[in-house]
């Protein structure tokens, strides 16, 4: 079978299942919580707001926010930018996102940890390690934070105390929404889905932040924040590069700092492309978005906690830990973070060495380009032609006179050679 025709084969599937949705669809009806959140523990989004007002207003040197960012239902999203602004040099820019899903409270607590040791870190003694980590990162990288993508969506959960909600205020999953891959079978056309997609790329107002915000800056990398099992995903995760084996063409230097970061802390953390760590395909995301269409040269998704589905799990705790272990977990993420800083600042650290400007600086892949096959073709028919011409002429270079007479060359051998380099493909 032909790949067009396996592919028209796959979409043909795809629609009629996606047709089905309300039979195999996932809701997102609330169910009979294993523990809930203490909110003198965790933030609701109230206190988020109320939390970052202080420390805007007691750093100003440090960080800033941008409220104007709304939601359908007038929320704001509230965007951060954390910095040492009276270092004035060109820094690395990372955008940092939070609150897709209403139902993931516990990466925006990382985030709250983050700022707080960022912060009583600069603060400390010159000469103790917290002070020269502050430092490094705040003089080195314009950081920008998008704290709560989807305010309604956690408004409507704590509202409705409906832990399984994922989506926005009318149940669109935004991490579907995206104009990358948009509508195929790793998404949902049924608003009763936990994955719905809307009703078209970019059909909801909460989206606008991404699109602006890397229209504005050039970043260098992008990290959407999740929960739920111990993974990070690599673009793409869509049907279409699940079917064609697509591979980001920064692959190997995702793979280097994703597997760096899974080492990181106290736990293991799988890594790869995001359709190879799951066994479904997701169509829409943020995360491959920024890396096929916004050409961001890393982009990831990182859930930072959880063992996965498994048999008894609910929601809430699917999700995030219990209130009385929350302290100990946040601060048990807290080297991944370090760990992404590092990374960059030692690539940026020798790139500026060599005279470059940015920290892009893909590994050379075992690939074959169309030049080189171009030049093989070119050197077979040369090849070929100057065998036959000794063929017919009855002469030989004098070097070869001494061997029996025989084919100098196995053509069958020397296509096959040349099918077999031709077929190479990038890894």
């Amino acid at each position: 079978m032909r790949r067009s025709e396996w592919l028209v084969r796959v979409n043909v599937v795809a629609i009629l299942l996606d047709l089905c949705g309300y039979v195999i669809s996932r809701d997102v009806l609330p169910q009979s919580e294993i523990y809930l959140p203490d909110y003198t523990v965790y933030h609701n989004y109230s206190t988020i707001k109320y939390q970052l007002k202080n420390l805007i207003s007691n750093n100003p040197q440090f960080i800033k926010a941008d409220w104007t960012y709304r939601s359908k239902q007038d929320r704001p999203q509230i965007l951060l930018h954390v910095s040492n602004f009276t270092n004035t040099f060109p820094k690395l820019k990372l955008l940092f996102s939070y609150g897709e899903h209403a139902r993931e409270f516990f990466p925006v607590e990382t985030m709250f940890a983050l700022l707080h040791t960022l912060l009583h870190g600069v603060m400390s003694s010159t000469d103790s390690h917290e002070h020269l980590s502050s430092r490094m990162v705040l003089s080195n990288f314009d950081l920008y934070i998008i704290v709560m993508a989807n305010p309604d969506g956690r408004h409507y959960l704590e509202k409705s105390q409906n832990y399984c909600w994922r989506g926005t205020s009318t149940g669109v999953d935004l991490n579907r929404n995206f104009d990358w891959q948009f509508g195929n079978l790793g998404s949902s056309s049924n608003h009763e889905d936990e994955e719905y997609r809307g009703q078209n790329a970019f059909s909801e107002p909460e989206s606008e932040i991404f699109q602006h915000v890397t229209s504005q800056h050039k970043f260098d990398a992008f990290f959407s924040f999740h929960s739920g099992i111990r993974q990070i995903y690599l673009p793409y995760a869509d049907t279409r590069s699940k079917q064609l084996q697509l591979h980001h063409d920064n692959f190997h230097n995702l793979l280097e700092l994703a597997k760096q970061m899974s080492h990181a802390t106290k736990y293991y953390f799988r890594y790869g492309e995001g359709y190879t760590l799951n066994d479904y395909t997701a169509d829409g995301t943020i995360f491959d978005y920024m890396a096929g269409v916004r050409k961001i040269p890393y982009s990831y998704a990182v859930e930072l906690w959880g063992e996965g589905d498994h048999e008894g799990a609910r929601c809430f705790d699917l999700f995030n830990p219990r209130s009385e272990d929350l302290k100990a977990a946040v601060t048990d993420i807290l080297p991944l973070y370090w760990t992404i800083f590092q990374y960059f600042h030692h690539i940026h650290q020798s790139s500026s060495r060599h005279g470059g400007h940015s920290v892009y600086m893909p590994t050379p892949y075992p690939m074959l380009s169309s030049d080189v096959l171009r030049f093989g073709h070119v050197l077979l028919v040369g090849v070929v032609a100057l065998t036959c011409y000794f063929a017919v002429h009855n002469y030989l270079p004098s070097c070869l006179r001494c061997f029996p007479r025989r084919r100098i060359i196995s053509l069958r051998n020397l296509s096959s050679t040349f099918t077999s380099f031709s077929s190479m493909k990038t890894t």
